[in-house]
């Protein structure tokens, strides 16, 4: 049989044509396909992140519900009167540095993060959970530089993401017994995510309103109040609140004309 050589030459240079036009065209779509890759894994993971955040979100708001409902619990059995809110640097050897507060009985004998455990603490019997003393993307066993102390620390307290608002003894001037669940307003803050960025301010269960509330839900943080009412709150709104002059929602004492300490006037800074 005669070759076709027609039909050869003719498919050469078009099946090399091909394949080179096939290859460049290959190589065009692997890199417009790893871009698109690049692109919806980016979004992937900021949508991962955000779900993440907001269920994080979501399970401050339920812990610090239930513990304003614990609150009022303690406070209707025990004449009105709100619990210590651990304002001790951890306890320290005076009849107001070893008062059991909301978080935890001061253990004078105990060393380092062995001074804090949750289940000695007034608000325990109803919590029994140690887990709603926690934002669940919190981490409090990370080493971070402490602005106030100047070096890297890790938390003294590491068992609960919250602090109680310091108002309810008159912050330093730790006027015991607390005062009355009826002295503060429904509206007044109670307790907020305590600023993860300094650890120092986890060092006990209170903090100043200065101290500040968490970022970590995209620069703000979940507050409560005496009233039971849980809410995100952004920074600076916060901030706002903390730089008023006057008694407000976070200067809550009710025995001093700004809300404060009543021995320092003028809302001690920290």
């Amino acid at each position: 049989m005669r070759p076709d050589t027609q039909g050869r030459s003719s498919n050469i240079p078009k099946t090399w044509g091909v394949r080179g036009i096939l290859f460049a065209f290959t190589l065009i779509e692997l890199l417009m396909a790893i871009a698109i890759i690049a692109i919806l894994a980016a979004i992937v993971l900021m949508a991962v992140s955000h779900a993440e955040n907001s269920a994080g979100k979501a399970t401050d708001l339920n812990n610090l519900h239930e513990i304003t409902i614990a609150l009022n619990l303690y406070s209707s059995d025990n004449n009105d009167i709100l619990p210590p809110p651990n304002w001790d640097n951890g306890g320290f050897p005076s009849p107001q540095g070893t008062n059991t507060g909301w978080l935890y009985a001061v253990n004078l004998s105990a060393t380092g993060t062995n001074r804090f455990v949750a289940d000695t603490g007034l608000l325990w019997d109803s919590l029994r959970n140690p887990k709603l003393y926690f934002c669940p993307i919190d981490n409090p066993g990370l080493p971070a530089y402490s602005a106030s102390q100047d070096q890297t620390m890790t938390r003294p307290q590491q068992i609960s993401s919250y602090a109680m608002n310091g108002a309810v003894i008159g912050y330093d001037s730790m006027i015991y017994p607390p005062v009355k669940m009826e002295m503060m307003h429904p509206t007044d803050c109670a307790f907020w995510e305590t600023d993860e960025r300094d650890p120092y301010y986890f060092n006990d269960g209170a903090n100043y309103p200065t101290e500040g509330v968490s970022p970590r839900h995209y620069w703000g943080g979940i507050q409560a109040t005496f009233g039971g009412q849980v809410d995100y709150v952004r920074l600076t709104n916060w901030y706002s609140d903390v730089n008023y002059p006057g008694k407000n929602r976070l200067w809550c004492y009710p025995l001093s004309a700004d809300g404060g300490d009543p021995a320092a006037p003028g809302h001690k800074q920290e």
